[in-house]
């Protein structure tokens, strides 16, 4: 009878452990190699567009940051990720000249680059098991005023997508400022707090790590 029971404990255990590769372990890997390859595409553009587009390691990690914060499920996150990497393929059809003009881009110039969303969509709904990151990836730029029920990882790469540019052209202050100009007409105003309050603790946690450097040498 002990023998039994001892079998049966040990097939649950198992079944138990393969459900948890199968529903944790796997797709976690599966996700980590995808997110390797294609970043190889953000690379790729971002070497294109002499870094002006395509940079995707500082909004991955500010991204998953602030997704937390507003409790996008999992999938929802993994999905974002994947859309920070395709979010610019779409450069590939643009002209090198117009991507990277010094001056500022005429109307039709404008107009061109602003297909870029489009374009990075219809390639990545050509990528297998991606047509789901299509629909993000085709509205990174989404405006909230025009779309406010967009899912909010689409309001989050908007609105981070705006910030990082900016905060490498002027600085970081000046990004956060068109950030607050923008609550409820550019940028969805849950996105916008939840963005400026994950850079108030980084703020905060840098200045701690420098306060307990500064200790250590007194």
């Amino acid at each position: 009878m002990e023998g039994t029971w001892w079998a049966g404990l040990t097939a649950i255990g198992s079944l138990l452990a393969l459900a948890y590769y199968a529903f944790v372990v796997a797709p976690a890997r599966l996700h980590r190699w995808r997110c390797e390859g294609l970043r190889a595409f953000a690379r790729l553009i971002e070497l294109r567009t002499q870094g002006r587009y395509g940079k995707s390691e500082p909004l991955t990690q500010i991204a998953h940051a602030v997704a937390l914060r507003l409790r996008l499920p999992l999938h929802e996150r993994r999905r974002m990720e994947l859309a920070i990497y395709l979010r610019d393929i779409g450069m590939v059809a643009i002209p090198y000249a117009t991507l990277n003009k010094q001056g500022a881009l005429t109307c039709a110039e404008r107009v061109l680059l602003d297909r870029h969303a489009e374009i990075s969509a219809s390639i990545t709904e050509q990528i297998p098991g991606l047509w789901q990151v299509a629909p993000l990836v085709r509205m990174h730029h989404v405006v909230y005023s025009e779309h406010p029920d967009a899912p909010l990882s689409a309001h989050i790469l908007s609105a981070l997508d705006d910030w990082l540019r900016i905060a490498q052209h002027a600085d970081a202050d000046a990004a956060a400022a068109v950030l607050k100009q923008g609550i409820g007409t550019r940028y969805h105003p849950l996105v916008v707090q939840a963005i400026l309050d994950e850079l108030r603790q980084r703020a905060l946690d840098r200045r701690n790590r420098l306060a307990r450097s500064a200790a250590l040498w007194l």
